[in-house]
């Protein structure tokens, strides 16, 4: 990537499409599936700006609030993945902070996705779980997270770097500021 302000400007764009306003439009199928295919493309954005050191340390290290619902003990497949509520334990909720390449993975790698909004009409929530999770848990993300998250990254030009050689790994530990 030789230049992300170009990405950054998509991510704020993305941004910006989920913020809550005091008067959301209808739903429309093509609304969400726009909705679906920008958070998908914006946590694939978010994940490469991470990969390649283009947001500060201070980013990719953030904590994100995401929820997680257990599975039920039901194989997940292809053919019943979308029967949450027979799959997962909808009822009971377990508060947890994840890292933003955690969830941009669960988003990149989704096996299940949904996009929800609440009363106000507003994008409120996504759920989903990747292909790696589903017998596990599946996840549910505030869209305010997420819409904090990118406009965060968005804006977040590191101005110092710093390689430190990691024997374990054979490779360079990297950390911006």
């Amino acid at each position: 990537m030789i230049e992300s302000r170009y990405w950054k400007e998509e991510l704020r764009r993305i941004a910006d499409s989920v913020r809550r306003v005091a008067r959301p439009p209808r739903w429309t199928e093509r609304a969400l599936c726009i909705v679906e295919r920008d958070l998908m493309i914006g946590f694939f954005l978010l994940r490469r700006l991470i990969e390649l050191h283009r947001v500060s340390s201070a980013i990719s290290n953030k904590q994100v609030r995401i929820f997680c619902y257990k599975a039920r003990g039901k194989a997940v497949t292809k053919m019943n993945g979308h029967r949450i509520w027979e799959l997962y334990d909808m009822e009971n909720e377990d508060a947890l902070t994840k890292k933003p390449l955690y969830v941009s993975n669960q988003f990149v790698h989704a096996y299940t996705s949904f996009v929800a909004r609440d009363e106000s009409r507003n994008w409120s929530d996504a759920i989903l779980v990747s292909d790696f999770d589903r017998n596990d848990c599946i996840w549910r993300v505030p869209v305010a997270e997420i819409e904090s998250l990118f406009r965060e990254a968005s804006k977040d030009y590191p101005h110092e770097v710093n390689f430190q050689f990691n024997q374990k790994t054979g490779d360079y530990d990297v950390r911006t500021n």
